[in-house]
């Protein structure tokens, strides 16, 4: 799994460089432009194929990338994000290296300017890489409780790296900033471990609901200081879980998507400060089972990595534990935010393609929405454009018991508290 997984970062990197290399600052260059799921299907010509797999190979053969790879195959401690960082930094380097050697070798770069120590400083480097993995070994055996302070040392290493490189910037603010080429060289081996989360879990889409409405502070940021309008929604129950109507795409013919009203479960946020650990290389969920076996589970000669055993052995209860840490990450909110007293609709898209913002617009049955809270400061006019469309749509569909309250503070209990405006009603006729 180590060593797909530094191949993999090679693949991409080395696309990364090949569209700079081609384009220059030209266009914005984004990981929207890189293949991340499936770079190791990107064989074009027979010709790019045999470059591609000569990169590889002399990437697999150098000394540094063997030692990580088999010292972390080895590893009984977690890898967390800043360790992964620190490793990735030599590694980097000596990639970029071999990606430079590579295109100048297939006549794909003229600039050969190369150091004449080159070779000496990636010593130095690995040298180091071994010294930084010594250490956290070193650590994991020394330390009771290594799982804690082990990522502690790491991210006061990236605190360091962050100062260095922002250093770096703020000294040559007087030169053309270059954005390609600083992503390239700089930015991105972080860039790299954040994108990894697109492997894991499906893109998702959120709606934000509340239990209540009288903490004045949510009311203040998300009621526009006050004077917007808060919802009022019936919750239903579908397989005894509250839930919502929302009418999206629901289905595929051959006539294309189809449209319907579907059942969402909300969701309770929790508030805590703690959350769970994800395991990368057991929680590929989003890539089909050919291209695991082929970019991540199976080696070269064919055998195939233990972190597939769950898969293969007991699908069902792989399944289970993997939508179970999905939800509890994207159910998960700092302790800070605990007033909101938040409940989510969601959205997600491994079954359905949700990435063009059209295709998640949901609508809700109007026969959903009981009433309207005005805020303390919101506007008449306002209030009034808001009671033409709600009339409208009564008259629509014969409602009579829509309601409207006014926001109000409440002295005695310090919250914003609301009044049904009971003289508000429609007469049908």
């Amino acid at each position: 799994m180590w060593g797909n997984f530094f191949r993999h970062y090679l693949l991409c990197l080395e696309w990364a460089y090949s569209i700079v290399a081609i384009g220059g600052e030209a266009e914005p260059l984004s990981w929207e432009n890189i293949p991340f799921a499936n770079v190791h299907e990107m064989s074009f010509t027979p010709q790019y194929q045999e470059r591609i797999q000569k990169l590889t190979a002399s990437f697999r053969e150098e000394e540094m990338v063997k030692f990580i790879v088999e010292s972390l195959g080895q590893r009984l401690v977690p890898v967390r994000r800043d360790e992964l960082s620190a490793y990735l930094q030599p590694i980097h380097t000596l990639a970029l290296s071999l990606i430079k050697k590579n295109y100048l070798e297939y006549s794909l770069d003229r600039e050969k300017n190369f150091d004449p120590n080159t070779d000496d400083y990636f010593r130095k480097i690995s040298d180091q890489l071994k010294l930084m993995f010594q250490h956290a070994e070193r650590l994991t055996k020394e330390i009771p409780d290594a799982e804690t302070l082990v990522p502690l040392f790491f991210k006061a290493n990236s605190h360091s790296v962050e100062q260095f490189r922002f250093l770096h910037r703020y000294n040559n603010s007087s030169q053309p900033f270059e954005a390609n080429r600083n992503f390239v060289l700089f930015d991105f081996p972080n860039e790299y471990i954040r994108r990894l989360e697109t492997l894991i879990y499906p893109d998702w889409y959120v709606a934000c609901f509340m239990k209540d409405c009288r903490d004045s502070s949510v009311w203040g940021s998300y009621g526009d200081s006050h004077t917007a309008a808060c919802l009022i929604f019936r919750v239903g129950n579908a397989d005894t879980a509250s839930s919502l109507r929302l009418r999206r795409i629901s289905g595929y013919g051959s006539d294309g998507p189809h449209v319907d009203f579907v059942a969402h479960h909300f969701k309770e946020v929790v508030y805590e400060n703690a959350h769970l650990p994800v395991d990368f290389f057991r929680s590929l969920g989003r890539l089909p089972m050919s291209d695991l076996l082929k970019a991540w589970y199976v080696n070269d000669a064919g055998h195939r990595s233990t972190c597939a055993d769950e898969i293969f052995t007991d699908e069902e209860a792989w399944k289970e534990r993997y939508w179970n840490s999905f939800y509890h990450g994207v159910t998960r909110k700092l302790d800070a935010w605990q007033h909101e007293k938040e409940m989510r609709l969601l959205l997600s898209g491994m079954i359905f393609d949700f990435s063009n913002p059209s295709s998640r617009v949901a609508k809700y049955a109007f026969d959903d929405l009981e009433g309207i809270i005005f805020g303390i400061n919101t506007p008449i006019d306002k209030k009034i454009e808001i009671g033409k469309i709600i009339e409208e749509k009564c008259r629509a569909e014969g409602r009579k018991d829509f309601k409207f309250y006014q926001a109000f503070y409440s002295q005695e209990k310090g919250t914003i508290e609301h009044a049904e405006l009971s003289l508000l009603k429609f007469d049908m006729h």
